[in-house]
């Protein structure tokens, strides 16, 4: 993979001579055995025709799928992507330095916003559950069990008091039970049943009932914890 990935960087390069950093991010780098795809961020000067981007890419004889996010510097990026770049991410090319200029202007994540994404959790499961066409249910049904992952580590981050002011290093790992209730969170909300989409769907509701609870329950503890 690693020199798929260098072939990759080279190819980009040559597309457009104005990049300055590009970023293997996502379950790729936490969960690689489960990832389905790698995630690509690409920081330029200036923009190109992102379907050259693509055709560059794939001019590669790769054996895995590629989600490419371009970014133009001075654009704006929402926070929340940012904050699961900085998660699970790997340098391919450049110093990282316009990363982390990005990263430095980030809010502090919040106990809050981990119970706000809960509550779009539920949102995404009763959409699914309105809808009889059964691609729309799972794309709905999919994205209520990525938001409890993105909940999870929402709280994860909070408690961790992650500093991003100094390259978006973690300053202490999460205690157990938490640290492998976390890693279940990743291998089965986030890979199994968003990415691989492999979740029970004749129980759609009891299914996410259950590891909402679970969800919560790690929030209300880290919370406590935090005190």
């Amino acid at each position: 993979m690693d020199d798929s990935l260098e072939k990759i960087c080279r190819k980009l390069l040559e597309y457009d001579s104005n990049i300055v950093e590009i970023i293997q991010f996502g379950s790729s780098i936490h969960s690689p055995k489960y990832a389905r795809d790698i995630d690509i961020l690409v920081f330029t000067k200036r923009a190109k025709n992102y379907g050259g981007y693509i055709d560059a890419i794939y001019s590669v004889d790769i054996p895995f799928n590629i989600d490419l996010v371009v970014i133009e510097l001075g654009k704006k990026l929402r926070e929340e992507f940012l904050r699961g770049v900085l998660v699970s991410h790997k340098i391919l090319y450049g110093s990282g330095k316009y990363l982390y200029k990005y990263v430095e202007n980030l809010g502090d994540p919040s106990y809050e916003e981990a119970k706000s994404a809960l509550i779009a959790a539920r949102d995404y499961i009763e959409l699914a559950e309105k809808y009889s066409n059964p691609l729309l249910r799972d794309r709905h049904a999919r994205e209520a069990y990525n938001t409890l992952f993105h909940a999870a580590r929402i709280a994860a981050m909070t408690y961790l008091s992650i500093n991003i002011s100094r390259w978006g290093l973690i300053r202490r790992y999460l205690p157990e039970p938490y640290k492998s209730e976390f890693e279940k969170y990743i291998n089965i909300l986030h890979i199994e049943y968003f990415y691989n989409g492999n979740y029970p769907k004749n129980k759609i509701k009891e299914e996410f009932e259950k590891w909402y609870k679970k969800i919560e329950k790690f929030i209300q503890e880290l919370e406590q914890r935090s005190k």
